[in-house]
């Protein structure tokens, strides 16, 4: 029997066992991956928990500035966040946004996933009118709806219970930046009622 003969029944007896150990490594590295988010002890709503009380807009801290500054973010960007537990209540976000003034919402879940964005280009008229919701809530909400006449507010379905707001201003100039700050702080952020609109 040659040298490669050997090599050859060598690699067909262990070739089984080597896909099996990708295999398992594969389905590891993809498990560990996926749970990583709700197993982090610091994660994106643990960081907004220290920052932020529920249901309240808070001005986060200029990029670069702090220990509660979020990381890798556009110094040209002030940002906000409001986090909210829907077991106390829908929550309602109301703003009034000026015209040719970007402004960026984004929606997350307890685990930091986005459900939801948008941007200033939503509001009608500058007026910004959103109520995030559980299932249930939403059920309540619509059973009290007028037939005759369409929401007056923009419904969002939350994934989860708890969950967070990102709010981004660009300041255009370096001179805006205190605009955009206070066109963050401007913005409503509270419980709503859950049996009416």
């Amino acid at each position: 029997m040659t040298r490669t003969d050997r090599c050859l029944e060598w690699l067909a007896g262990n070739a089984p066992w080597a896909i099996a150990v990708f295999i398992v490594a594969g389905i590891v590295h993809i498990v560990s991956i996926l749970a990583m988010p709700r197993l982090a002890p610091r994660d994106a709503w643990a960081r907004m928990e220290r920052l932020a009380p529920a249901h309240r807009m808070v001005l986060l801290p200029a990029a670069g500035a702090g220990p509660g500054a979020p990381p890798f973010e556009d110094p040209a960007l002030a940002q906000g966040v409001c986090r909210y537990d829907l077991a106390a209540g829908p929550l309602r976000l109301r703003a009034d946004l000026p015209p040719d003034a970007l402004t960026l919402f984004s929606f997350h879940a307890r685990y930091g996933q986005l459900y939801y964005s948008m941007t200033d280009r939503s509001a009608t008229r500058g007026k910004l009118d959103v109520l995030i919701v559980t299932p249930e809530q939403l059920d309540a909400i619509e059973a009290n709806d007028s037939e005759d006449e369409l929401p007056q507010e923009l419904r969002i379905l939350a994934p989860t219970p708890q969950g967070f707001v990102l709010v981004r201003a660009l300041a255009e100039r370096p001179g805006d930046a205190p605009d955009a700050r206070r066109r963050i702080q401007s913005i409503a952020c509270g419980l709503a009622p859950a049996s009416n609109s």
